[in-house]
């Protein structure tokens, strides 16, 4: 979901406050960098973390963001080559950061093409692309908001996402049902179970809309969800 002007000011906020106590503030950015421009010295995050599929680049490649005095600050996590400066039987020198927690053989492949998705995320329409979404996640709600006994879950406009659940039936069925008609969705607490159990459920469905969806994909998405209601 992209995060709003408030929710940046919100987090930079908590950075303040946190800064003040001498704590240090990471930042999970998977959901934010495929909405919106990220600006780490504006949020003054201290580390800023997402996943590369997040922006259509191969699964097991992410970016870490750190501040340099803190990296400096750290040892590395891992040992292996590339990692040191010099190495003899009266101590370790370590590289200069980031190199000292890059051991080993990196990720060539997977840097090289999450640097091509980045360039080319940058290069297009992001505009047009949230309007594309927003314009789906409509047609998604409007399709399945009268069904019955379905619910839809913190539903917030414009965003990339579509939660619902049914009275009486586990997420998990629904899911497979859905699954057989060739749609793919998430269910279960979704690193949410607090909020779960606030609201009195046991998990929900979660359909994710994409710039690469089309009308047809959600009408299929709309069907399959009324045939597996009626399974059900």
């Amino acid at each position: 979901m992209s995060a709003t002007s408030q929710e940046r000011s919100t987090i930079r906020e908590i950075a303040e406050k946190a800064h003040n106590i001498g704590a240090v503030v990471v930042v999970d950015g998977a959901q934010a960098v495929v909405h919106e421009h990220v600006d780490v010295t504006a949020l003054d995050a201290d580390f800023y973390v997402f996943s590369g599929h997040k922006v259509f680049a191969p699964a097991g490649i992410g970016a870490l963001y750190g501040k340099p005095a803190l990296l400096d600050a750290m040892p590395p996590w891992h040992g292996g080559g590339k990692m040191v400066e010099k190495v003899s039987f009266g101590g370790t020198l370590f590289a200069q950061s980031p190199a000292k927690f890059e051991a080993g053989t990196p990720n060539v492949a997977g840097a090289i093409a999450l640097a091509e998705a980045i360039t080319w995320y940058k290069n297009i329409d992001r505009k047009a692309a949230e309007q594309h979404i927003a314009h789906l996640q409509k047609r998604l709600v409007e399709g399945i908001q009268s069904l019955e006994d379905l619910h839809i879950v913190g539903l917030q406009p414009a965003a990339s996402v579509v939660a619902f659940y049914v009275d009486g039936v586990h997420h998990s069925d629904i899911a497979t049902l859905l699954d057989q008609q060739g749609i793919a969705v998430r269910s279960g607490h979704h690193c949410a179970h607090p909020l779960m159990d606030a609201i009195g459920i046991n998990g929900c469905v979660r359909a994710s809309i994409a710039l690469y969806n089309t009308e047809e994909d959600i009408d299929r998405c709309i069907e399959a969800i009324r045939k597996a209601c009626e399974l059900l």
